[in-house]
C-alpha cells in the first residue's frame, strides 16, 4: 500500500497514577526528520523514541510531543530553590528602597516567581515510565500510519484518474498525428513539385525526401514512450510501498516526451493537446510530492 507523508496520531498509556500521552504528526520532507519535545525527566528516552519513529517513517518531517503526568502519592514533590529565592528577595528589597516603599514582599507573590520551586528530575527513568511512554508512542504511530495509508489510498486513486486523462489525450494526439502525417506528405510533395521542373529529380528520390521530411515531424515514437511511462507509473502505484522517488523520475520522463511532442507537432490541435498533457503532468507532480 501507498502512504502519504502527512498524518497525525495520538496515544495514551496509564498505570497506577502515571500517564503518558504522545502525539505524532508529519509534513512533507525529502528525508526523515524527527523533532521531539518531552519533559526533561524523560530525556533519557529520547534516543529510543527517535529510533522507534525512524523505524516506521522513511520520509517526512515528523514532530513528536510527549507529555507526562503523575498523580497522588507518586507525583514528584516540589523543592525550594533557596538560592533563587534569596536572589528574588534581595532584588525586591532593592526595589523597595529605590522607590521608598513600605511593607514586605508578599509570600504568595514570591512563591509564584519562576524557579523558586522546582521538581527534581531523576537521573534515571523508571522501567514503568519507559513502558508507558513507549506504549503510548506505539499507539500514536499506529493511528498515524492508519491516517497516512488512508490519505495514500485517496492520492493513488486521484493519480490513476489523472493518468487515465493523459491516456485519453494521447489517443486524440495519435489519431490527429496519423491524419496529419498523410496531409503533410501531400503538402510537401506539392511544394517541391511547385519549385522544380517536371523530371528534374527522379520520382524515387523525391518520394524519399518527402518521407524523410515527414518523419522529422512524426511523434509516434514519443507517444509510444509516453504510454510506456504511464504504464510504469500505474504499475508502481499497484506495487505500493515507497514510490515517491520512482514516480518523480517517471514524471520527468513524461514531461520530456510532452515537450518533444509539442515542439515536433505541425498541427495546432496536437500542440493544444500536448499543452493540456503537460498541465496534467504538473498536477501529478504536485500530488506525488505528498507520497512517501
Amino acid at each position: 500500500m501507498i502512504s502519504s507523508m502527512t498524518g497525525f496520531g495520538s496515544g495514551v498509556a496509564e498505570s497506577q497514577g502515571l500517564a503518558a500521552r504522545v502525539e505524532v504528526r508529519s509534513v512533507n520532507s525529502r528525508f526523515c526528520e524527527v523533532q521531539l519535545r518531552c519533559p526533561s525527566r524523560l530525556q533519557p528516552l529520547e534516543a529510543q523514541v527517535r529510533e522507534r519513529v525512524a523505524g516506521r517513517v522513511s520520509r517526512g518531517k515528523v514532530s513528536v510531543v510527549v507529555e507526562w503526568e503523575e498523580q497522588g502519592a507518586v507525583a514528584s514533590q516540589p523543592a525550594l530553590d533557596e538560592e533563587t529565592a534569596r536572589n528574588y528577595l534581595r532584588e525586591l528589597e532593592k526595589l523597595r528602597q529605590l522607590g521608598g516603599l513600605e511593607g514586605r514582599p508578599d509570600l504568595a507573590l514570591v512563591a509564584g516567581l519562576p524557579g523558586v520551586f522546582k521538581v527534581a528530575a531523576t537521573a534515571e527513568v523508571s522501567e514503568q515510565a519507559e513502558e508507558l511512554v513507549l506504549a503510548a508512542l506505539d499507539q500514536a504511530l499506529d493511528s498515524f500510519d492508519q491516517m497516512r495509508l488512508a490519505e495514500g489510498a485517496a492520492l493513488a486513486a486521484d493519480l490513476r484518474a489523472r493518468v487515465g486523462q493523459i491516456e485519453a489525450r494521447l489517443d486524440l494526439i495519435a489519431a490527429w498525428a496519423a491524419e496529419a502525417r498523410d496531409r503533410l506528405r501531400e503538402q510537401l510533395r506539392d511544394r517541391i513539385n511547385g519549385l522544380l521542373r517536371p523530371g528534374e529529380i527522379p520520382e524515387e528520390r523525391l518520394a524519399l525526401e518527402v518521407v524523410l521530411l515527414a518523419e522529422r515531424s512524426d511523434i509516434a515514437e514519443e507517444v509510444v514512450r509516453f504510454r510506456s511511462h504511464n504504464a510504469q507509473f500505474v504499475a508502481a502505484l499497484d506495487k505500493g510501498g515507497e514510490v515517491g522517488r520512482r514516480l518523480n523520475f517517471l514524471l520527468q520522463e513524461q514531461n520530456r516526451e510532452a515537450n518533444t511532442i509539442s515542439s515536433k507537432a505541425s498541427e495546432a490541435q496536437i500542440v493544444h493537446l500536448a499543452v493540456e498533457v503537460k498541465e496534467e503532468v504538473e498536477r501529478l507532480r504536485e500530488q506525488v510530492q505528498n507520497l512517501a
